[in-house]
Parts: C-alpha cells; sequence; structure tokens
C-alpha cells in the first residue's frame, strides 16, 4: 500500500514538475513575442497634437508629419527668421538656431550672428506676411510666399517686394530640423 502511495506521489511531483516547466516555456514565449511587437512598433507611434491656436489635428511620429504640422512649423520659421526688429532679432534668431540641423548648425550660427549684429546697428525691422504654402513631402520642402517689408529706424522702406522662400527639413524620431533656409528662385 505504501508503495502505491510513493508511486502516486512522485507520479503528481512530476506531473507537477511539467506543468511549472510548462508554465515557464509559455511565459518566455510570450515575453519573446511582446518584444518583437514593442520592437516592431518603434518607428509607427504617431503624437498628436491640438495646439489652442490650432483647429485641426496634425501628428508628427518617426520620420513623417502631417502637411498642417509641417504649415504650422514653417510659419513658425517664417515669423522668427522673418519677422524682426533690432531689440528682438538675436533672441528670435537663438530660437530658430534651436530648431537647425546639427549638420548645418555652424554655418547658419555665423550668418545670423552676423545678420542680427548688422540689424541691430542699422536699426533695420522686418515683416513678412505669407500668402501660400506648398509643402512638398516627398522631397522634404517647403516653398512660402508672401509680402516681405523692411523699413529703418525713420520708416524709410528697404524692401516691399513679393517673396519666395524655401525650407528644407528632415524629421528625425518625431523632432522637426531645419536643414536650409533660404530665398527661393525659380529653377533652384
Amino acid at each position: 500500500m505504501e508503495i502505491k502511495k510513493y508511486f502516486e506521489e512522485k507520479a503528481n511531483y512530476i506531473y507537477g514538475a511539467r506543468l511549472l516547466k510548462f508554465v515557464v516555456i509559455m511565459l518566455v514565449v510570450l515575453l519573446v513575442v511582446n518584444g518583437l511587437v514593442t520592437y516592431s512598433l518603434i518607428g509607427k507611434q504617431k503624437v498628436i497634437l491640438v495646439p489652442p491656436a490650432m483647429n485641426t489635428q496634425m501628428y508628427v511620429g518617426g520620420s513623417d508629419a502631417s502637411d498642417e504640422y509641417l504649415k504650422a512649423m514653417v510659419r513658425y520659421v517664417s515669423m522668427l527668421v522673418l519677422n524682426y526688429n533690432p531689440s528682438v532679432a538675436r533672441a528670435q534668431f537663438n530660437d530658430f538656431l534651436k530648431m537647425v540641423a546639427p549638420s548645418t548648425f555652424i554655418s547658419y550660427k555665423d550668418v545670423f550672428y552676423s545678420l542680427a549684429d548688422k540689424i541691430e546697428t542699422g536699426n533695420v525691422s522686418s515683416a513678412y506676411y505669407i500668402t501660400s504654402i506648398k509643402v512638398d513631402k516627398k522631397n522634404n520642402t517647403i516653398i512660402t510666399t508672401g509680402l516681405l517689408n523692411q523699413w529703418t529706424q525713420d520708416k524709410q522702406f528697404i524692401t516691399n517686394e513679393n517673396k519666395r522662400y524655401i525650407l528644407k527639413y528632415k524629421i528625425d524620431n518625431g523632432m522637426f530640423y531645419v536643414v536650409e533656409f533660404n530665398e527661393y528662385k525659380q529653377g533652384e
């Protein structure tokens, strides 16, 4: 009788050990599957933004963004670079430089610090009124058209003409970077 009881207990231990092995193997398999799914979703994450000034949704994620987001960014960049007066130009250019891609930062830093010096010594003010924005996601470019007014402290106009500007950008892990911002000449 005791031998039968001994074999039953031994069989129960064996079944218990098999069940525990099965549970551990299933947990490992589920953990690996979870890791693979998480890894595959890393670049597909999108953040939906609805700032107070916007009445439409926009998103940015990975290396992609909505047209609305790109238009908002080009408006912001144009405001920083083309709307200034001697007292705020240097601060706005510093904010712009925070958005410039690391590969072109040094050259833009020199250009905009020099421009800030000229603005401060010449007492020049500028305003750019955007009339149209064209987004080309394929080439990562945005072209703005608008009226550029520049004047001196004694209200004499230096410029009062329609201008086009091109912004080349890149989006890296959801971060918007300006690669190039220049006046656009047809055929470039």
